[in-house]
């Protein structure tokens, strides 16, 4: 019998980890194992998993992996010395999760609820497909999923990878479709696969290295899009648009800076790697003096882009959470 691993990385959200916890530990294809990334939260989220039952009441130090059970579920705890953002939690939770002795890992963030055959749909679906990576269907009435099925990386107009990928839009008819992207948002690897991948690249701290990481995958398996599994994103709403702007912030950073590293990196000729970041420059700035927010963008565009050109990846920019 095949065994799974969900690989759960927390940060600041122990209401929803909690709900996430008990989504996973009532799936029809029972888990055998939870790792719970703990990436240095500040709040309540260690004293919560005590009174639910997941840890044993005691002192726990960083960088240090425990080792609990509930309901005979193997439960591993770790926390992090400091918040290494999204990457950086992957990155060495991919690690500690490696190590261990099973068949899959389920990776998440601390935000999603599958539902109670999430995890059997997708592995359903990986087996009849003969692949080692299969992803949830992340689709209800708060949000819509779209998998990627191309990413262009030979267009240099296409400057955000957003318009680079093409991308369905449901109702899906199909149980499975081949995609070419996946989210930290439910993907179950073959633990095999993932040992000879290695870790995602935690320079990217957030944003990016979960599509940076798809296209290492990629070179030994294909992936799975398994239209019935579904999982909810326990944050999403769907809000119309107002039309309002505001002004960048350390997100707006992230994202230009680690657009321009990936276009770089993974771009199929040298006009993608060299003339898709001016563009993006230059569209950044257009949009900032259109909005009138050119002065207080200004400082975040010019340094996303030098950092980005350069390559200087890590936690450069203090994230406002």
């Amino acid at each position: 019998m095949t065994s799974v691993c969900a690989l759960v990385v927390t940060y600041n959200r122990s209401i929803y980890l909690r709900k996430a916890l008990s989504g996973i530990l009532h799936q029809d294809k029972k888990v055998s194992g939870v790792l719970i990334f703990n990436n240095d939260a500040t709040d309540t989220t260690e004293k919560d998993l005590i009174e639910e039952g997941y840890l044993k009441e005691q002192e726990y130090r960083s960088n240090e992996l425990y080792h609990s059970n509930y309901n005979d579920v193997e439960i591993y705890y770790y926390r992090n010395h400091e918040n290494a953002g999204g990457a950086g939690g992957f990155s060495k939770g991919i690690e500690l999760v490696s190590a261990l002795d099973y068949d899959y890992v389920w990776i998440m963030d601390d935000d999603v609820y599958p539902e109670p055959d999430c995890l059997s749909e997708t592995m359903k679906q990986m087996q009849l497909n003969q692949v080692s990576i299969g992803i949830p269907n992340r689709t209800d009435e708060n949000f819509d999923d779209e998998p990627c099925i191309a990413l262009d990386l030979e267009d240099y107009r296409k400057f955000w990878t957003g318009l680079r990928k093409t991308k369905l839009l449901g109702p899906f008819t199909e149980d499975a479709i081949f995609v070419v992207d996946l989210p930290f948002e439910g993907p179950v690897v073959e633990m095999n696969l993932l040992r000879k991948v290695g870790v995602p690249d935690s320079g990217y701290f957030l944003l990016y290295d979960d599509t940076d990481y798809a296209m290492r995958l990629q070179e030994y398996s294909n992936i799975i899009f398994a239209t019935r599994a579904q999982l909810h994103r326990q944050l999403a709403k769907k809000t119309a648009a107002t039309g309002v702007t505001e002004p960048f912030t350390w997100r707006e950073y992230y994202g230009m800076r680690n657009n321009i590293i990936f276009d770089k990196r993974h771009g199929k000729n040298w006009k993608v790697r060299h003339l898709s970041p001016l563009l993006i420059l230059a569209q950044r700035i257009r949009n900032s003096i259109i909005t009138g927010h050119l002065r207080q963008n200004f400082p975040i565009i010019r340094k996303a882009f030098i950092d980005g050109i350069f390559q200087r990846m890590g936690k450069r920019v203090d994230p406002n959470y």
